[in-house]
């Protein structure tokens, strides 16, 4: 008995330490809507990429997830229409599930509201639209999402 305890403690102690970031695991994650900055190490384009392709990103910001990896897949891609999203958070070599949505993109080049053909584009259901025929993300560029557990 004394032992279901003990591990019903530890179970929980866990579950709480997770959600708080507690010590040597990943700092606090909402359960909702947490912006991060994440710059992108993969590409992608409606033209070439599709449905299922693997995307992946680095936080920058907040710090204290500075330099974690994120890994998703891209959701949609047609004509002038890019979808992605992450599902995990990897940090310290541990993987967590996620969800994100895209709010907002600097191309690579630096450019804020452009995709990288240098269209201006919208956020949308949270996938980009460009105003043209096609729209690309190269890797570099920078995107803001928002991001909670699953």
């Amino acid at each position: 008995m004394k032992a279901i305890i003990l591990t019903l403690f530890a179970l929980l102690y866990a579950s709480c330490a997770f959600a708080r970031g507690g010590p040597g695991d990943v700092p606090a994650i909402a359960a909702s809507n947490s912006g991060v900055l994440v710059k992108m190490t993969s590409g992608m384009s409606s033209t070439t990429s599709k449905p299922g392709d693997p995307v992946t990103g680095e936080i920058i910001d907040p710090v204290s997830l500075r330099g974690a990896r994120l890994d998703g897949k891209v959701d949609r891609a047609d004509h002038s229409i890019l979808k992605f999203s992450f599902q995990t958070l990897v940090v310290g070599g541990k993987r967590y599930p996620v969800q994100t949505q895209l709010t907002s993109i600097v191309n690579s080049k630096g450019d804020e509201g452009q995709d990288d053909l240098e269209q201006r584009i919208r956020i949308e259901g949270g996938g980009i639209i460009a105003y043209g025929t096609a729209t690309t993300l190269d890797e570099g560029a920078e995107v803001h999402m928002s991001l909670w557990k699953k």
